[in-house]
């Protein structure tokens, strides 16, 4: 039995991590994930860099793949997605 208890312990303790956000970003996260389609075109451009940090700090792999998908719906080539980059700094 207490091999039974120290593998779930086990399994407990990994799927419980401490937060890698704040509660302000908690809060600012839950805030746009409620936000309806008219609301969220009111967003700010700083909110909306803001929210990327957010996901960005949860799932590194998500900016990477969001912006990649973006660039595949829009038909943009390797090159024209960096000469558009370029061209916003």
């Amino acid at each position: 039995m207490s091999d039974v208890r120290g593998k779930s312990a086990t399994a407990m303790s990994r799927t419980k991590k401490p937060s890698k956000l704040s509660a302000d970003e908690r809060a600012f996260l839950t805030r746009i994930c409620s936000l309806n389609e008219e609301e969220t075109e009111k967003l700010t451009i700083e909110e909306l860099i803001a929210y990327l940090n957010i996901m960005h700090k949860i799932d590194p792999r998500w900016l990477r793949d969001a912006f990649e998908e973006t660039f595949i719906d829009l038909g943009l080539t390797n090159s024209e997605a960096l000469r558009l980059l370029e061209r916003a700094k």
